[in-house]
Formats: structure tokens, C-alpha cells, sequence
């Protein structure tokens, strides 16, 4: 009789961990699950053109090639896919550079969804800023710290403070300070 209460405690433990498992699983499915992406481009002729950043080789050429298919005013775009079964509510998105300065565009920000946005489940939006706010921050950053790398990535915060960044960041060479 041991023998088989053995066994029946044996399958009974499986169940459990099966069970425990499965509702952990459904616990992470279910929730909203976003992946933020980053592009460069630019606005013009009525639309938004953009490009991951992982494509670009060097801006400058990016954006004068751009220019001359009639898209003038460069931008950081910064695109979120909901992949989870419930909505998200996201209040802002913003880029930041590696010492936490983050920038949160006020005024300046391109898109035809206003934040704070509820971004449904298995749907996407997009949001840019002008590219002189990526260059500006960029600036502050070296002059605050000048002996460090200061590459730029989007970021968006969802509600109750949680901040979803973009696995990509974007990497700018901009001239250092004149010596004299």
C-alpha cells in the first residue's frame, strides 16, 4: 500500500506544478505587453516617413535624402506594439541618455494621438519629436559629461510609473569642444 500512496502523491505533486505553472503563464499573457521601437525620419508631404535605427547608417545622409523626396522637418519617431491580451494606458514617451536625463516633449510633439493614450490590445501608435530635441539633449549631455558615451533611446511610461525603453539606441558623433 506504501508503494501506491507513493505514486498517487507522486502525480498529484506534477498536477499541482502543472497547474501552478499554467497559471503563471496565463497570469503574464494576459496582461498588456508593449515593445517600444525607435526610428529616425522625417514629416513632409502630408505624412511621417521613418526608418529603424538599427538602419541607418549616418544621418546626416539619411535626412538630406529625405529632404529631397520632399520630407523636410527631421524627427525621432518612437513606435509601441501592444502584443498582450488587455490595453494600456501610456501617459508620455520621451528619450533619455545613459545618466537618466530624460527628455519629455511638451509643445513640439508629432502625432495625431494625443498622450495620455490607451493603446488597445494588438495595436500599434506612433509619436515623434523634432530632431533638434534629440540634439539639444545630446549637447547637454556631453557638456555635463564630457568623457562619456551618450547614446539616445525612446522610452514610453505607462500608468502607475513604470517606464518601457526601446532595446535600440541610437548613437550621435557630434563634434567635441574646440581646443585651443
Amino acid at each position: 500500500m506504501t508503494i501506491a500512496s507513493l505514486v498517487i502523491s507522486i502525480i498529484a505533486l506534477c498536477a499541482a506544478v502543472g497547474n501552478l505553472t499554467w497559471q503563471l503563464a496565463l497570469y503574464l499573457l494576459n496582461g498588456p505587453r508593449i515593445r517600444v521601437r525607435m526610428a529616425v525620419g522625417a514629416v513632409g508631404r502630408g505624412g511621417l516617413v521613418t526608418v529603424p535605427v538599427e538602419n541607418v547608417k549616418d544621418l546626416t545622409k539619411t535626412f538630406a535624402s529625405l529632404e529631397q523626396q520632399g520630407y523636410a522637418q527631421p524627427v525621432l519617431a518612437v513606435h509601441v506594439v501592444n502584443h498582450g491580451r488587455l490595453g494600456v494606458e501610456l501617459l508620455d514617451f520621451g528619450i533619455e541618455v545613459p545618466k537618466g536625463v530624460r527628455l519629455k516633449p511638451l509643445a513640439d510633439a508629432i502625432t495625431d494621438t494625443p498622450m495620455p493614450f490607451v493603446l488597445e490590445p494588438h495595436r500599434e501608435g506612433t509619436w515623434a519629436l523634432p530632431f533638434h530635441h534629440v540634439v539639444s539633449l545630446v549637447e547637454a549631455s556631453q557638456a555635463t559629461w564630457p568623457n562619456e558615451a551618450h547614446p539616445v533611446r525612446a522610452s514610453v511610461r505607462r500608468a502607475g510609473g513604470r517606464i518601457v525603453y526601446a532595446k535600440q539606441t541610437l548613437r550621435m558623433a557630434l563634434p567635441g569642444p574646440e581646443s585651443t
